[in-house]
């Protein structure tokens, strides 16, 4: 296995695979497709072993913009979400709003707006809720 390891501008330590795994990629482009009307770019999506914040711990998805060290842009999942659905696909529709608002926008108003626009979009299906009943109108 080839591992890489690579520090983004901020801090964030990432050690990922350096291979495309098809599953990623495909939901990638098919999200793009169904909720963002293929207006987001080829962005390679990766199994990471670690995804170390700054100043320690653990996350579970980053995006990683063409702003980094590295000079490209790729999306990195924990491998521990491997399989574990709805997770992994949520982490990934999460980090993919990141590209469509930019990674600078964090998680204030803009991106819990657009995240809610596309779970709205997608039913919320990806929360493994298909059996969710339709939600009220909020009363005036």
């Amino acid at each position: 296995m080839n591992l890489i390891e690579e520090r983004t501008q901020d801090g964030w330590r990432i050690v990922r695979e350096n291979n495309f795994p098809l599953d990623l990629s495909s939901y990638y482009y098919s999200y793009n497709e169904k909720y963002f009307d293929n207006t987001l770019p080829c962005v390679p999506v990766y199994w990471a072993k670690t995804i170390t914040p700054p100043h320690g711990g653990h996350a579970n998805a980053l995006y990683v913009s063409e702003e980094s060290p590295v000079k490209r842009r790729y999306i990195v999942l924990d491998e521990r979400l491997s399989g574990m659905f709805p997770l992994e696909r949520l982490c990934l529709l999460h980090e993919m709003v990141h590209v469509k608002i930019g990674s600078n926008e964090g998680h204030g108003e803009k991106f819990i707006s657009e995240f809610k626009r596309v779970l709205d979009a997608n039913g919320w299906t990806v929360m493994g809720c298909v059996d969710s009943p339709e939600p009220r109108e909020s009363a005036p």
